[in-house]
C-alpha cells in the first residue's frame, strides 16, 4: 500500500479531518463516504477546482474510481474490511481539465460500519498553478501531474531555484515524449566548446511508484537525462523508453552529447530507480543508464538498469587523443558510492585503445571509470560487445602502464561483494566476481537467488525507505512500490 503523509498547515486549500468509523451501515460490507469541498473555505476558489476524481484501493488492488464536484460527495459501498488508500485529484474543468490539486489518506473499513472521511485529506498544490517560484517556508510540498508542471519546474530550476526544503511528488504515470518544451531540467548553457553549465536541483523529487516516459534527443552539445545535477534525492522513480525503437540520447554524429537518464551529475542521492530506456549516443563523452557521473558526495542506491547503451563514435579513429568514450549501466564516472544496483542490459562500444596517447571506448557493467565503492552490485554475464568482442566486467580493468596516464580502478579493495548472473531472471544464481571481472576477487555478502541478495540488503540496511525486490508481471525483475 502507498502511504503518503503530508501536514496539515503545508498542505493548502482543504484539509480531511481523520476518517471516523461511524454506526448505520448494514449488511457484511462496509462504507467510505467522502465528502467534496463546497464552502468558501474550501472550494479551491484560488485555482477555480471545480472537479474532483477519487480512487480507493486495497493494498495493491485498484477497487472503484468516482467523479464529484463541489459540494457533493462520493460514497464508496460494499467494502471488504480492510485498510483502504484513497487518492483524490482536484481539477479546473475550464481549463481542461488540470489537475490542481492531489493528495492522498487512508481509512479503516469494518464490517457494518461507515467511514466518514468529511475532507480530512490535505491536497497538495501542483507545481503549475503557481506563477512564481514558492517558498519553501510556506510550502514543503508541490505535486507534479502533468506535462505542464514538469516544464515548470524545469523553468524553475533553470532560473536558478533549487527547490531546496520541498518535496516534489508525482501523481501518476507521465509521458513527455509530446512535450516539446522539456528538455534536460537545470541546463543554462551548452556551446560547441563542450563547456556545459547548469544549476542544481536540491529538493526531493517522489515518483511514488509512478514512471516517466522521455524522449530527449539532444542537439550538440546538449546532454541528455531527466536533471542536469542532483544535489537532493530522487526516488521511486520509474523512467521508460517511449517506443520499441526510441531511446533517450543523440540520433546522429554529435561528438559533445552526453548524460544519464536520470541525471548527468549526482552529488546527492538516487534511491529505489529503474530505468527501462535504451541509451544511443555518438558521443566522445560519457554515457550510462542512471548518471553519468556519480561524484564524491554522491549515492546511487537499490537501482535497476534494463536498457541497452550503444556508444556509436570511435574516438580512436576519429583521431580523439586523451580519455573518451566511457559508457556503463549504471554510472559512467564513479567516485561516490553504488550499492546493491543492478544491469541487465547490452553496452555495445567499438574496439578500445588503452595506451599514453589514448584511452577510448572504455566500459563497465556498473561503472567504466571508478575511484569511489561499487558493494553488492550485480549484472548480466558478458554483456558488453567491445569492438564484436563479448567481455565480462563490472569497471574498465587496464594495465598499469597503459589508460593515457589513469587507472580505471585505482582501488581495487572499493570493489566488493559484487558478482554476475548467466540469466535475466530474479531466481538467477550469482557467481562471485574474480580478479578479470573486478580486479580483485569477491566474496558475495548473502547468498541465494539474485532477488533474495538484493533483499537481505535491504532487510540489513538503516535506510527504511528502500524498496524491496520483486518479480513483475512479465517475471522480470522489479521493485515493489
Amino acid at each position: 500500500m502507498k502511504k503518503f503523509i503530508f501536514p496539515a498547515l503545508f498542505a493548502f486549500l482543504f484539509m480531511f479531518a481523520s476518517c471516523m468509523n461511524m454506526s448505520g451501515s448494514s449488511g457484511e460490507g462496509g462504507s467510505v463516504r467522502v465528502v467534496l469541498p463546497g464552502s468558501a473555505r474550501y472550494s479551491f476558489s484560488q485555482d477555480k477546482a471545480d472537479k474532483f476524481v477519487v480512487t480507493i484501493s486495497l493494498g495493491s488492488k485498484l477497487v472503484d474510481t468516482k467523479t464529484g464536484f463541489s459540494g457533493g460527495g462520493i460514497e464508496f459501498d460494499e467494502l471488504n474490511p480492510g485498510d483502504y488508500t484513497i487518492e483524490a485529484k482536484a481539477f479546473d474543468s475550464n481549463e481542461g481539465d488540470l489537475v490542481v490539486g492531489w493528495g492522498t489518506s487512508s481509512a479503516t473499513v469494518n464490517a457494518g460500519e461507515s467511514t466518514d472521511c468529511a475532507l480530512a485529506l490535505a491536497l497538495t498544490k501542483c507545481i503549475s498553478t503557481f506563477d512564481s517560484v514558492p517558498s519553501s517556508s510556506k510550502y514543503k510540498y508541490l505535486a507534479v501531474a502533468s506535462s505542464a508542471d514538469m516544464v515548470k519546474l524545469g523553468e524553475w530550476i533553470k532560473s536558478g531555484s533549487d527547490l531546496e526544503g520541498i518535496t516534489i511528488t508525482l501523481t501518476d504515470d507521465l509521458d513527455l515524449t509530446g512535450c516539446v518544451d522539456f528538455d534536460c531540467m537545470g541546463v543554462t548553457k551548452a556551446d560547441s566548446t563542450g563547456d556545459i553549465q547548469g544549476n542544481a536541483f536540491k529538493g526531493v523529487f517522489d515518483g511514488a511508484g509512478h514512471s516517466m516516459t522521455l524522449a530527449i534527443t539532444p542537439t550538440d552539445p546538449q546532454p541528455m537525462g531527466l536533471f542536469w545535477q542532483n544535489d537532493g534525492t530522487i526516488m521511486n522513480l520509474t523512467i521508460m523508453q517511449y517506443s520499441s525503437t526510441g531511446q533517450v540520447g543523440s540520433t546522429q554524429d554529435l561528438n559533445l552529447s552526453r548524460g544519464g537518464v536520470i541525471c548527468s551529475v549526482n552529488n546527492g542521492t538516487i534511491k529505489n530507480c529503474i530505468v527501462n530506456a535504451d541509451v544511443t549516443s555518438w558521443s566522445v563523452a560519457e554515457i550510462s543508464g542512471i548518471a553519468r557521473e556519480n561524484s564524491s558526495s554522491g549515492k546511487i542506491v537499490n537501482c535497476l538498469a534494463t536498457g541497452n547503451i550503444t556508444m556509436n563514435c570511435d574516438v580512436a579513429a576519429a583521431n580523439w587523443a586523451g580519455d573518451y568514450g566511457k559508457s556503463a549501466g549504471i554510472a559512467a564516472v564513479n567516485s561516490g558510492s553504488i550499492e546493491n544496483c543492478v544491469y541487465t542490459g547490452k553496452i555495445t562500444t567499438e574496439e578500445v585503445r588503452d595506451d599514453e596517447t589514448f584511452l577510448s571506448n572504455i566500459s563497465g557493467a556498473i561503472s567504466a571509470y571508478t575511484e569511489g565503492s561499487i558493494a553488492n552490485c550485480y549484472w548480466l554475464k558478458d554483456n558488453i560487445d567491445e569492438g564484436g568482442t563479448a567481455v565480462n566486467r563490472i569497471a574498465y580493468i587496464n594495465k598499469e602502464s597503459g589508460g593515457y596516464g589513469k587507472i580505471c580502478i585505482p582501488d581495487p579493495s572499493k570493489i566488493t561483494g559484487c558478482g554476475y548472473f548467466d540469466t535475466n531472471s530474479p531466481s538467477a544464481s550469482v557467481t562471485a566476481g574474480t580478479t578479470s571481472e573486478c580486479k580483485s576477487a569477491q566474496t558475495l555478502a548473502y547468498s541465494g537467488t539474485l532477488i533474495q541478495m538484493l533483499n537481505a540488503y535491504v532487510s540489513a540496511s538503516s535506510d527504511s525507505g528502500l524498496k524491496r525486490w520483486t518479480a513483475g508481471a512479465d517475471g522480470s525483475l522489479a521493485l515493489d512500490f
